[in-house]
């Protein structure tokens, strides 16, 4: 008996069935709690309560997309944002902070982040920009790469 026909775009359709894998860093449970009922509809969540335990976390998985926390003990929100962009350049990140400082803001997008949310925020739009750094539009990337939203 010979195999079944393939299809070409077949493994395509599988592999974007795949939810893609988030990882979360944030020293507040609740705000991870909070986020992964966000986000777990659409994607896979791993949690990280700080910047090195995410590093290492990003050592085992191959995430879609990180969310950072920028104030964390152990190793904050920059300090992990810039080692990323040593280990993995191209590996979006979004960061999120309780503080609406600008020079913060700043700091973030020229060390690599993506987009930039203050909590709190609003559901639809964190989702917004997660699925838009998960699966950016090809016109989008090349001018504005980051986002800033309050």
């Amino acid at each position: 008996m010979s195999a079944p026909p393939r299809h070409e775009g077949a493994a395509n359709i599988v592999q974007s069935q795949v939810p893609p894998l988030i990882l979360i860093a944030d020293d507040d449970a609740d705000m991870r709690r909070a986020l992964r009922g966000v986000l777990s509809p659409h994607a896979k969540v791993v949690e990280a309560p700080d910047g090195a335990a995410a590093l290492r976390l990003l050592g085992e998985c191959r995430p879609r997309l990180v969310l950072l926390d920028v104030v964390m003990p152990e190793m904050n929100g920059i300090e992990a944002l810039q080692a990323i962009r040593e280990r993995s350049p191209e590996l979006p990140v979004l960061m999120l902070t309780g503080e609406a400082d600008i020079a913060m803001a700043k700091l973030a997008l020229d060390s690599g982040a993506r987009a930039y949310i203050t909590k709190p925020f609003e559901p639809e739009k964190l989702l917004e920009e997660v699925l838009r750094l998960i699966a950016p539009a090809p016109a989008e990337t090349p001018e504005k790469p980051w986002r800033v939203r309050p």
